[in-house]
């Protein structure tokens, strides 16, 4: 027969009572010293800090009262390597235990968080965190990849708010583990897909968690596949307090999955107000334009010119033929004075040429050169000579010479 101690029905808050109560009056768990990294640290306005110790393989939830926390003598920060005195206690309302800490001392810089820094320092002297190798993101993408985990908040998040502000575009799901000791592969093989598809922008994306819970998206082979992707990426892991290393590679960051969303596609309806907008502005300045072509015609059409076309250049008309005469007259008077020049030179030619003195019965003898023959010196007896007379040439031989 059960014993009536055996045969108890707990309810869930007694039975984490009785949990608590048998932990916490246990010595072994009563006075722990303990060396581990600080994550996740957080003070709440009430003092009270709350935060997660871990090594490399687990983690464990811890608060440290105000009361205690009053007399640190250093300002706890993730990464922080401490070493803590304190006791193991029960949160009763979660059934969840956690380290109460009563006293923390740094100790020097986690593993974890070393191995961290040293890694982002290799990536950061390799230039895959500068800014000059980041590309736009695609102003108006017709294909976009998001690498989310299945199911998750941060897809159905990132679905949603594109499908809300942006329907020209096609998606196309990766989902992948996002944490845990697969989710570096997985994350890789969804990034592979998501090239293999060519999509103008690709998204990866995930809620906030604690940074245990982001490490996937710290692994140096993705985060060296994310630098080396041919697809403009932005990464949304985390919120604004997180920064992992995939974040810094990565063309553009964003805190949440929301926020990807808004950055990869433009927002519809501001694109039609914005149309709406400049075919506003279009009719007004083609309006304005016109009005002031109308007024310009009406002022031209009230000038002279239209009305009277002829008056243009009925003066120059009267103008050209003025011109006209006295050009003819100009030029009759020239080639008068031209004729009287002609015919006073034309005198002094004729009274100059050595044949005008033949019409008056005188004669020219040249010798059989052609030279003319001015003395009896010139010719000899036998010699032939020709005479020039008005009317004709006279061939003869001489037979005598006698001098005058």
């Amino acid at each position: 027969m059960r014993s009536e101690q055996s045969s108890s029905i707990y309810s869930v808050s007694s039975l984490n009572a009785a949990i608590k109560a048998s932990l916490e009056s246990n010595p072994q768990f009563s006075s722990i010293n303990l060396r581990a990294e600080i994550s996740n640290f957080k003070i709440y306005p009430s003092g009270h800090c709350y935060f997660t110790l871990k090594d490399d393989k687990s983690v464990l939830s811890a608060v440290m009262w105000a009361s205690e926390a009053a007399f640190l003598r250093f300002s706890p920060k993730n990464g922080d390597e401490v070493l803590c005195k304190g006791r193991i206690s029960v949160y009763p309302p979660r059934g969840s235990y956690q380290f109460v800490a009563s006293r923390m001392e740094l100790a020097g810089e986690g593993n974890e968080l070393a191995k961290l820094r040293a890694l982002a320092l290799k990536l950061k002297a390799e230039g895959l965190f500068e800014q000059s190798r980041k590309r736009p993101i695609p102003a108006y993408p017709h294909l976009i990849g998001v690498i989310a985990g299945k199911g998750s908040a941060g897809m159905k998040d990132i679905v949603h708010n594109i499908s809300l502000r942006y329907q020209n575009v096609t998606l196309y799901l990766f989902p992948s583990l996002v944490q845990g000791e697969g989710a570096p592969k997985a994350l890789l093989e969804a990034l592979n897909n998501a090239i293999s598809h060519k999509v103008d922008t690709l998204i990866i994306g995930r809620g906030g968690g604690s940074s245990e819970d982001l490490g996937a998206f710290n692994d140096e082979t993705l985060v060296r596949a994310v630098a080396a992707c041919p697809i403009p990426v932005i990464s949304a892991v985390g919120h604004e307090v997180d920064t992992t290393l995939i974040d810094l590679v990565a063309d553009k960051r964003v805190s949440t999955p929301t926020a990807a969303a808004v950055l990869a596609v433009p927002d519809s309806n501001e694109l039609l107000m914005a149309l709406d907008d400049y075919g506003n502005r279009l009719y007004s300045c083609i309006s304005g334009d016109l009005a002031r072509m109308k007024e310009k015609v009406a002022l031209l059409s009230n000038r002279s010119f239209f009305i009277n076309p002829k008056a243009i250049y009925a003066d120059k008309i009267d103008n050209l033929e003025k011109l006209s005469k006295r050009f003819d007259l100009a030029m009759a008077s020239q080639l008068n004075t031209k004729k009287t020049q002609a015919a006073y030179v034309e005198g002094k030619l004729a009274s100059l040429n050595p044949y005008s003195i033949l019409n008056r019965g005188y004669a020219i003898s040249t010798d059989e050169t052609g030279k003319v023959v001015a003395s009896i010196k010139d010719i000899k007896t036998g010699s032939k000579v020709k005479t020039r007379l008005n009317d004709g040439i006279i061939e003869s031989t001489v037979t005598d010479i006698k001098e005058s």
